[in-house]
Order: C-alpha cells, then sequence, then structure tokens
C-alpha cells in the first residue's frame, strides 16, 4: 500500500507536475498558434474581398453590375453646344477622360471603346449643329477640307465615328424587345426596360486607375 502511495507520490508530485507544467505551455503555444493563423487568414481574406471589389476585374475582365434600367427621353444631350448640354456629356466620362493603365487589364495607357464611342457621338451632334445653323463655312467639301485644322466638322472625322459605331452596335447588340407604337408607325426606344451595367461602377472604376504609374 505504501509501495502503490510512494509511486503515486513519485508520478503526481515529480514527472507528472512537470509533465503537467509541459502539456499547459504546449496548449497555450497551439492556441496562441491558431489564433494567429485564424487572424491571419482573416485579414487576408479581408484583404482579398476589399481589392476584388474595389477592383473589380476578373479574368482580365471588368465585372459590373447588371442593373434594369428604363430608358427615358432626355433632350439635353441631343441640344446645340451649349454650358448645359457639353457639361451634359461631360458628366458621361471618367474625372480625367478615362484613359488608365492597370496591371492586370491594360499594362500600357488605356481606355474602354465605350468612352471613345460616346466621344464620337458627341462629336456627331456638334457636326450636325454646325452645319444645321449654318456654321460650317466651307463653300467646298472636297479631300482637300478633309484633313483640317483638327475641329470635330471634319469629314474624315465625322464618317470615322459614324462606322465605329455601327460597327459597336452590331458587336454587342441590344436584344431588348422593343413594342410597336400603332400610331406611330414604329418605335421611339423609351419607355421599355433593358438591362444595363452599372455606369456608375464604370465611372468609379476607372476614375480610380487613370492616375495609376502615369
Amino acid at each position: 500500500m505504501s509501495s502503490m502511495g510512494h509511486r503515486y507520490d513519485l508520478v503526481d508530485g515529480g514527472r507528472a507536475g512537470k509533465a503537467r507544467g509541459a502539456g499547459d505551455l504546449g496548449r497555450t503555444m497551439a492556441y496562441h498558434l491558431l489564433l494567429m493563423c485564424i487572424i491571419s487568414a482573416a485579414f487576408f481574406a479581408g484583404r482579398y474581398s476589399t481589392t476584388k471589389t474595389l477592383d473589380l476585374v476578373s479574368a482580365h475582365e471588368l465585372q459590373l453590375d447588371t442593373v434594369l434600367d428604363t430608358f427615358k427621353y432626355n433632350k439635353t444631350f441631343g441640344e446645340p453646344p451649349s454650358k448645359t448640354s457639353d457639361e451634359a456629356w461631360e458628366s458621361l466620362f471618367p474625372v480625367h477622360g478615362g484613359f488608365f493603365k492597370h496591371p492586370q487589364l491594360a499594362p500600357e495607357r488605356s481606355a474602354f471603346s465605350v468612352f471613345h464611342q460616346l466621344h464620337c457621338l458627341n462629336s456627331l451632334r456638334i457636326g450636325f449643329w454646325s452645319v444645321y445653323n449654318g456654321r460650317h463655312k466651307r463653300s467646298t467639301m472636297g479631300p482637300e477640307h478633309e484633313h483640317g485644322s483638327g475641329d470635330m466638322v471634319d469629314l474624315s472625322h465625322m464618317r470615322h465615328c459614324i462606322d465605329l459605331l455601327r460597327q459597336s452596335l452590331m458587336c454587342q447588340p441590344d436584344l431588348t424587345i422593343e413594342r410597336k407604337n400603332e400610331e406611330l408607325g414604329g418605335v421611339t426606344g423609351f419607355g421599355t426596360e433593358h438591362q444595363c451595367k452599372n455606369w456608375e461602377q464604370l465611372q468609379l472604376w476607372t476614375s480610380q486607375w487613370e492616375k495609376f504609374n502615369n
């Protein structure tokens, strides 16, 4: 009985105490290591999530949200050049015009085609009103006038814009179904809901990257 107690005392008071202390230390270290791993994982997960949200780039494409938008006629965009109409057009573009660089998407200075297309459409607006109001004073419009001072009414520029917009519309056709107005004998294009990309998202993203490595 005493020998059993002695063996018990030896183990409990000596090696057992050391083993228990070593076990406590090991558990503490393991706990801290696990805690560090969890914190690190949360940090990198949050960092990845934040980057993905702000950057919006996936598989070398800009991933914009799709939103429903019903087209409504806004006559301002078709009006003659003025402070109001010009500012309306300028509001469609990012802060610095749309040229940007991105390490994955565009290592060299680039712009999304849509901003080029909008520039062309605005050029046609200005050219149309210039001719309509008689401000275009050229008496002849032969080949020698096609490369003038670079103004927006230049014939080669107009042809360029018309064909660019033609090909752009054919490249990404809008397949929204528009109901015919029998009284008009056609469609107006307004009052119909379309699935559109989030334009504000595109402007914000482009503005963020316009100054990258510039």
